[in-house]
């Protein structure tokens, strides 16, 4: 047999030994890969391991995590290091996959490198026990001491965040887009958490009076006569804030601070035509409007012109908020001897203080007694300090407390927060859609209302728009003898039928959005239109009667680009009647 020629042999062997070699780097590229699959799920588990702990104050374990997190990171993100994972990502098909593997190790690498060590030791120095206030006043300079560092951590933590988004899932295998998706939403939470925190180290220590003394109107809000916000301003506290100490300088009723000849602010043409001239003249009505920042102001303003001083802010509560905080202070006592608890402060505030006590001085007296108790017992360090701001945040996410500041910078911070309760048509990627009420019948039976609405997306539309469909149902459920109930509960003579109850509806359409169609109980309804502050809003009255129920049908098309959650702002009723939202089937469509 003739021997091969020694070139040939020469070729073979390279081809051979080039195979050897491919086939070791694609074992080791799986082996590397696999490694840095595990290091990044035991890195996620151990990121939400860490928030809670965080969030919980517990300071050690969260190191400990901490020291988890970094370990498992940096492996992750060296097994998907070096020339073969950046040869693997010039190949056409495994390509995208490989940079996309490679977005998330880096991104966890430096979320664990230079965002989460700040904030761990800030909560070390700041955590919700050193927070509780001790005779009334809290101590807020190791919150500004430590501002400067959350900050930092928080432009750390949205600098991951954007890396993961950048990452195009489209034609991604699920074994890869899954995990990406599931990052994502993940940092998207420790992105809240660290933006909230950056603000409210920011926000503060100037809010609570550490660099002079502020002055805050609290409008309470009674859901039992309905308002866009909640309900009328049945009672104003004004409060002071210096280092951090809080206390009640004055206590009014809303119908006192009423009566003005002119409005103290322009009003413009749509909320002249939606709201009319009470808007500006009467405190109980500053919240007609939808918009917590335009009703402060107004509160303000009113404020200043019937009693004087000046003012650097405004807060809103309502009973929802304060059985809330309840829940987490445990009961308070009232000077005639009253337990309030977190089962009866709404019942007890929005409808049987009207059945007892005849005089509407004493009714509004009561309810910003009960106000200042609850703001007592919080300022005071009555009950678990991390489970007071877990309430106090639930609160602001349903929309029962809000805060406005008169300070333009400090505005600026909580612009776009859950405390703002701005009136807006999107949120980022997300379509905002109003459903709001404002009681026609100068009652306080809206504390039988019952509503219940939800969103349901139907089509995902070119430029990122989409159809929804708002369902709601309205439900009015006195007592049998609502006739027979306190003159004051049933509202002026007039206005409709002792016993009946009339409310204007309000339904705001996404920013750049259209009303498509309205029914209501199946039959084409037709709405008074309007434009306010740049967004499409529809309004129609209902009257009814004991027992009767209003269905509505909404088919909104939104603006483009809003293929994300669609949002549900609604006004908070003694029933609940708490924000709603539906994650859009658009979502995959980005």
């Amino acid at each position: 047999m003739r021997e091969a020629h020694p070139r040939r042999r020469a070729v073979w062997l390279t081809v051979i030994g080039l195979a050897f070699v491919l086939g070791g780097s694609v074992a080791w590229l799986g082996w590397s890969a696999m490694e840095a699959r595990d290091a990044l799920l035991a890195a996620r588990t151990e990121v939400g391991q860490l928030q809670a702990q965080a969030r919980a104050g517990e300071i050690d374990d969260a190191r400990a995590t901490l020291t988890d997190v970094q370990r498992h990171a940096s492996l992750a993100r060296e097994r998907t290091s070096g020339p073969l994972w950046a040869v693997a990502g010039a190949l056409p098909w495994a390509g995208p996959h490989v940079d996309a593997v490679r977005a998330v190790a880096e991104a966890v690498d430096e979320l664990a490198t230079h965002a989460l060590p700040p904030l761990v030791e800030a909560t070390a120095l700041v955590d919700p026990a050193a927070l509780r206030p001790v005779n009334g006043r809290v101590d807020v300079q190791p919150l500004a001491e430590v501002a400067p560092q959350i900050s930092g951590a928080d432009t750390a933590v949205r600098a991951s965040l954007q890396r993961i988004e950048d990452v195009d899932t489209a034609g991604l295998i699920d074994a890869v887009a899954g995990p990406v998706a599931d990052l994502r939403g993940q940092l998207a939470e420790v992105a809240a958490d660290t933006a909230t925190a950056s603000r409210a180290a920011a926000l503060l220590p100037a809010m609570l009076g550490i660099d002079g003394p502020r002055t805050y109107l609290v409008l309470v809000q009674n859901n039992a006569e309905p308002r866009a916000t909640g309900g009328i301003a049945g009672a104003v506290l004004l409060l002071r804030a210096v280092d951090g100490r809080l206390e009640v300088l004055e206590q009014r009723r809303g119908g006192d601070l009423s009566g003005l000849a002119e409005p103290v602010v322009t009003l413009s043409d749509a909320e002249k035509d939606l709201f009319g001239p009470l808007l500006g003249t009467d405190m109980r009505d500053v919240n007609f409007t939808p918009d917590f920042p335009r009703s402060a102001r107004i509160a303000q303003a009113v404020w200043e012109a019937q009693v004087g001083g000046s003012v650097d802010g405004v807060l809103s509560v309502d009973p929802g908020a304060l059985a809330l905080v309840l829940g987490a202070t445990g009961p308070i006592m009232l000077p005639d001897g009253t337990e309030l608890n977190a089962d009866n402060v709404v019942p007890r505030l929005l409808n049987e203080v009207y059945l007892e006590l005849a005089d509407p001085v004493l009714q509004d007296e009561f309810f910003a007694a009960t106000a200042a108790a609850v703001f007592g017992a919080v300022s005071g360090g009555q009950g678990d300090p991390v489970r007071v701001v877990d309430a106090l945040a639930e609160a602001a996410r349903r929309g029962r407390l809000m805060v406005w500041s008169a300070d333009e910078d400090e505005q600026g911070r909580l612009s776009g927060t859950v405390l703002s309760g701005e009136l807006r048509g999107r949120s980022g990627d997300d379509a905002v859609i109003g459903l709001y009420l404002n009681d026609g019948t100068q009652a306080k039976l809206g504390y039988y209302l019952n509503v219940d609405a939800e969103v349901k997306v139907l089509e995902c539309l070119a430029g990122g728009a989409q159809r929804v469909r708002v369902s709601s149902t309205f439900m009015y459920a006195p007592p049998d003898d609502v006739v027979d109930l306190p003159r004051y509960l049933l509202g002026l003579d007039g206005i409709v039928p002792l016993g009946d109850f009339r409310t204007n509806v309000l339904l705001y359409v996404p920013a750049k959005g259209s009303l498509e169609a309205v029914r209501v109980n199946n039959e084409p309804a037709s709405l008074h239109a309007q434009i306010h502050e740049g967004l499409a809003v529809g309004a129609l009255t209902w009257t009814f009667t004991p027992g009767q129920v209003y269905k509505m049908e909404a088919d909104i098309t939104t603006g483009p680009g809003q293929n994300g959650t669609v949002q549900l702002r609604t006004s908070p009723l003694a029933t609940g009647f708490d924000h709603v939202s539906a994650v859009s089937k658009c979502v995959e469509a980005r």
